[in-house]
């Protein structure tokens, strides 16, 4: 890290109920480890690492963000997480228990809406527990339990294609919270969204996450965003991913927009962006081609 970094206190320096509250959260049983992870993808142009030796902890009810510049991998270590793409060496672990695949200890929320366009709001969160052998009675009691949660009863025999983007993706978590997963991984769920709706949605899910027992790994590319929903924001360097630094954020809990200005959270954001984008570092020039006569008017 160069000087010109913003350099943030250690937990310990912060606020006593910051600092009480990572002292805690270090004392709770891990819930996800990853050790060594690479993952190497062959293509015909030869092997592209995008994962190299990544290693972290994350531990019960923790909310930590992934973020990182353009082609750090975010998106592939949730996917193997996830156990979608399988690691070319690492191990993964969920409470102690070794990830060889998909299973019902981990949720997947992504960007695009994966919703059943045939099926109504109700059915769709139901659908994960009729398929693990839940009868139909027990299932509608608590997908409409669910339903409820993201705050869409009055909605719960609507089809997808008559909600907005935000309702869709809180039917998306409903519907991955139904089946009971330990860690929820979300792939930037609220990247698709205009800027009111994705504030909406980041207050939804802090109050569900407050309310379930969940452990959340969430990928964003937005800075404001790591920085009010995470407890720690774990930072990747692109090409290959590695992991540049897992930062504690020292903004009080519980949060609202009114604390976007507050030096915590501006220290924290300029932190983040610097380690994403160092200072002094090249900008790259983008190609104009210029359609008009210069104006001097026009700057």
């Amino acid at each position: 890290m160069t000087a010109a970094h913003t350099i943030l206190p250690d937990y310990r320096e912060m606020e006593p109920e910051v600092a009480a509250r990572f002292d805690r959260l270090v004392q709770r049983p891990v819930a996800l480890e990853v050790r060594s992870l690479t993952k190497v993808f062959e293509t015909p142009k030869g092997s592209v690492t995008a994962l190299d030796d990544v290693s972290f902890k994350v531990h019960k009810r923790e909310f930590t963000c992934v973020i990182g510049p353009s082609g750090c991998g975010k998106s592939t270590l949730v996917r193997v997480l996830a156990g979608l793409e399988t690691p070319t060496s690492g191990e993964l672990r969920v409470y102690d228990q070794p990830v060889f695949g998909p299973g019902p200890d981990r949720g997947m929320v992504f960007q695009s809406y994966t919703l059943f366009p045939w099926l109504t709001v109700k059915q769709n969160v139901m659908f994960g527990p009729k398929m693990s052998g839940t009868p139909d009675f027990a299932a509608e009691r608590e997908a409409r339990q669910w339903i409820e949660m993201v705050g869409l009863s009055k909605f719960e025999n609507s089809y997808p294609h008559q909600l907005s983007g935000g309702m869709k993706q809180r039917v998306a978590i409903a519907r991955a919270l139904a089946n009971q997963p330990r860690v929820l991984f979300m792939d930037e769920p609220f990247g698709a969204l205009d800027a009111q709706t994705r504030c909406q949605m980041q207050e939804y899910l802090l109050e569900i996450w407050k309310n379930v027992d969940i452990t959340i790994v969430f990928i964003t590319h937005d800075l404001d965003e790591a920085v009010f929903l995470s407890d720690r924001i774990l930072v990747l360097d692109p090409n290959p991913g590695r992991v540049r630094e897992f930062i504690q954020v020292p903004v009080p809990r519980p949060r609202d927009s009114s604390q976007l200005f507050d030096p915590p959270f501006m220290a924290t954001r300029k932190h983040v962006d610097d380690l994403i984008h160092p200072p002094g570092s090249e900008k790259k020039e983008t190609p104009v081609m210029r359609l008009a006569a210069p104006d001097p008017d026009i700057l």
